[in-house]
């Protein structure tokens, strides 16, 4: 039997992530179940024609396809940049200037291990208030969540670690740094009251927040707002999250607004 490849492995990862059999991924791509072995196996090289196929009729990620055309030994149109990278620094940079610094409130862009790659000022001052500062390079906003100096200012964690513990898991299962450090988190545990709070007696509100206290006393009641750029078509920028925290009351609302503006 032929020696799997590299592209082969590959393909079978994705195929196995979409829930596809052989056969099935065959007729999505009007091939055949034999030729889908062959790729997989080693004993058929990928041609461009098949990678085109593959990339326009499977909805794929940008990082799938850097992994198939990578895999494949061809030209591979989505490479993986870095940070430094020209191309990407002005991306984070439009992000920053046309997104983060117009909200009047803490904002953030996260990568997919909650590195927060950008930070508006009123993120920073917020977060200066707790004595963490924003502006070193690759803080992680996950190890500060889930740090107990900021999350004992938290006054409600029980009512909000449902959201918490849901977030995380879906982040952990693309992401190793989230998934270590969300293990860990629940091997502590931090989150041993999500079962008892999702199932308890009472109803679960339509939306939750976080009440946040403040050293000088002051409780914000905040949520975050999460989104993204649908036109970001590189592997290390496709997960990126905005998120934006919202107030959910006036008292909060016009306290931010004088603590930021």
């Amino acid at each position: 039997m032929a020696i799997q490849n590299e592209f082969g492995l590959t393909l079978r990862g994705i195929r196995n992530a979409l829930g596809l059999s052989q056969l099935a991924l065959a007729h999505r791509l009007g091939s055949t179940q034999r030729h889908i072995s062959f790729l997989e196996t080693g004993r058929s090289r990928a041609t461009p024609e098949f990678l085109q196929r593959i990339a326009v009729e499977l909805n794929l990620s940008t990082a799938q396809r850097s992994a198939l055309f990578e895999a494949s030994g061809l030209r591979n149109p989505f490479p993986e940049r870095q940070l430094t990278d020209t191309e990407i620094t002005q991306a984070l940079d439009t992000i920053e200037r046309r997104i983060l610094q117009n909200w009047p409130f803490p904002a953030f862009a996260l990568d997919k291990d909650w590195t927060i790659l950008r930070a508006n000022p009123s993120a920073t001052a917020m977060f200066a208030m707790f004595g963490i500062d924003l502006s070193q390079a690759n803080q992680s906003l996950l190890t500060m969540v889930l740090s107990p100096g900021f999350r004992t200012a938290i006054l409600n964690w029980e009512e909000v670690s449902p959201g918490f513990y849901f977030r995380l898991m879906a982040a952990a299962e693309r992401d190793r740094t989230v998934r270590v450090a969300f293990e860990a988190a629940r091997a502590s545990g931090l989150f041993d009251d999500v079962p008892r709070h999702i199932t308890g007696g009472s109803s679960n509100p339509v939306m939750s927040c976080a009440e946040m206290g403040l050293p000088d006393g002051t409780r914000l009641r905040m949520t975050p707002f999460i989104g993204s750029l649908s036109t970001l078509q590189d592997v290390r920028l496709e997960r990126i999250e905005i998120e934006l925290m919202v107030p959910l009351d006036d008292v909060t609302e016009t306290k931010l607004t004088s603590m930021f503006a």
